[in-house]
């Protein structure tokens, strides 16, 4: 096992997930963790993560000193290179040149963290914190034009720090880097496997419900559709899952939903209708985290009220996998908070006890469970979609009008991916892992039918992504989005203008709000 010291960043989550897909066991642990029980943990080897602290503040979270003596393998990534300097005897500063996008690596001196490597390399960095000084017995290995200490090793005592993210897919020879680490540093055993997971899993769910039923909120997206499997299959009929239509989905979701219930056989299942009950509490509502709590406010409530009209239901069964936790910032007290999700961020006075089979998982490894269930691909490779729906898809208050707008607007976007066969997600590829129409809340001039218009712009974003901790946008072709944009202004009323979404995920998100 490979432990994953979490001091907050961003990404402590997303290393541990890499250390994964090499197929070595990971866990992140708290930099509070006491040494003994370090220890029992029986580590091959450390990864300090990434923070939103400096080392040299007293509120940032430090290692116990007496870590470095455990003649481990140890690899700090940002700030836990900047950690491991502070704490063995260096020095490390603020920086008025920060160092955020891609640079160019310069590898300086042999390491076997680098083997294989070319002497320059494309890295990602997000700091603007530098190692002045190196502690006594370590070398630099590595520079850029703005950093002078952009990584280096003391490999007598098997220590390593590197000042860029690895683990994010900016780096394009991040995962060899980490590969290094792991098997020619720290002499790894490969054993984690998805099926064995599956299994633990299952058990899990037997052993902490028993004979209680489980009401499950599926949504038809892949996450709770993988869960709601899962839980079948540990309680077979006891499992009640529930589809709840708040009128801001899409235009296709209620049919794909019943085709998918059809195929997959799942009993008890009912469809709430619930449009005008979401639609009235949104009335007036523009910030987007309030816009997120009283749509989950709402929909925890119909859960509990469905959960009485069933009658002796315990438990509630979600699809909540890590990256809604890591943005919620419910895996670290360092860690900031992003945005909640409705399925993390739960109302006060919840009374049903929640089950969560996919709380430690990714996206990725969440598609690779389901195609062990034998869920079809069709099911799996659906874009994902967010629990408030269309309502943070609309920028601005949410209105029937704007609701109109954007979803035939997303029903042209999507329809033109499929037709031009790019709609398509496989496994272990990052190829249009989702895609969106967002309606902005301005309006800009136009001119249609030599007339003047004033209307709304749709905003298109899509990206591609294997895990949606980190994201590039998708190159889809010129005449593709000229068709979309053509087909969205001439049958969408309301729009005259369509603009695409070319940021990065750092630093943007996925969804807009």
């Amino acid at each position: 096992m490979v432990a994953v010291i979490n001091f907050g960043g961003q990404y402590a989550h997303l290393i541990a997930r890499r250390i994964r897909q090499l197929g070595v066991k990971s866990e992140l642990i708290s930099p509070d963790v006491k040494l003994p029980d370090l220890k029992k943990l029986n580590p091959q080897a450390l990864i300090l993560s990434g923070s939103p602290y400096s080392v040299y503040e007293k509120k940032s979270p430090k290692l116990n000193i007496k870590i470095y003596n455990l003649k481990l393998p140890i690899l700090g990534i940002c700030y836990g290179l900047q950690l491991i300097a502070y704490q063995l005897g260096g020095k490390v500063s603020s920086r008025q040149t920060k160092q955020f996008g891609k640079e160019i690596l310069i590898i300086k001196n042999k390491s076997p963290l680098f083997e294989n490597l070319l002497n320059k390399e494309t890295v990602w960095f997000s700091h603007g914190d530098q190692v002045d000084k190196l502690p006594r017995g370590f070398d630099i290995i590595a520079s850029t034009k703005n950093a002078k200490i952009a990584a280096f090793q003391n490999l007598q005592k098997k220590l390593f720090g590197i000042q860029f993210h690895p683990e994010v897919s900016h780096t394009p020879k991040g995962e060899k880097i980490l590969r290094n680490f792991l098997f020619k540093i720290a002499k790894a055993r490969k054993d984690w496997d998805l099926t064995e997971v599956k299994m633990q899993i299952v058990k899990k769910i037997k052993t902490e419900v028993g004979n209680d039923k489980v009401l499950v909120a599926l949504s038809g997206g892949v996450d709770s559709l993988v869960a709601t499997c899962l839980i079948r299959e540990a309680l077979g009929s006891n499992l009640y899952p529930i589809f709840i239509d708040t009128g801001l989905l899409r235009q296709y979701d209620i049919h794909d939903f019943r085709k998918m219930v059809k195929i997959l056989n799942f009993k008890n299942v009912q469809i709430i209708k619930a449009q005008d009950r979401f639609l009235k509490i949104l009335k007036g509502v523009v910030d987007p985290e309030e816009k997120r709590r009283k749509i989950a406010r709402v929909y925890f409530e119909i859960l509990e009220e469905e959960a009485k009209k069933i009658g002796n239901v315990i438990y509630l069964g979600q699809g909540t996998i890590y990256p809604d936790r890591i943005e919620s910032a419910q895996t670290s007290k360092h860690a900031d908070k992003i945005k909640s999700h409705h399925n993390v961020t739960l109302p006060h006075g919840l009374k049903l006890k929640i089950v969560e089979p996919l709380a430690e998982l990714y996206k990725d490894e969440v598609r690779t469970l389901g195609r062990i269930l034998n869920v079809p691909d069709s099911f799996l490779n659906r874009h994902p979609f967010p629990g408030p729906g269309l309502g943070i898809r609309i920028l601005g208050e949410v209105t029937k009008e704007r609701l109109e707008i954007v979803r035939a607007a997303d029903e042209v976007f999507i329809s033109e991916l499929k037709s031009a066969g790019l709609y398509n997600i496989k496994e272990g590829s990052s190829k249009m892992s989702q895609a969106l129409a967002a309606i902005l809340p301005v309006k800009s001039v136009g001119v249609m039918g030599d007339a003047r218009t004033y209307s709304y712009m749709i905003a298109l974003r899509c990206v591609d992504t294997v895990d949606f901790m980190t994201a590039d946008w998708s190159k889809i072709p010129n005449e593709v989005l000229e068709k979309v944009s053509s087909r969205i202004v001439n049958e969408v009323r309301g729009v005259n203008r369509v603009v695409y979404d070319i940021t990065q995920k750092p630093p943007a998100t996925i969804e807009y709000e």
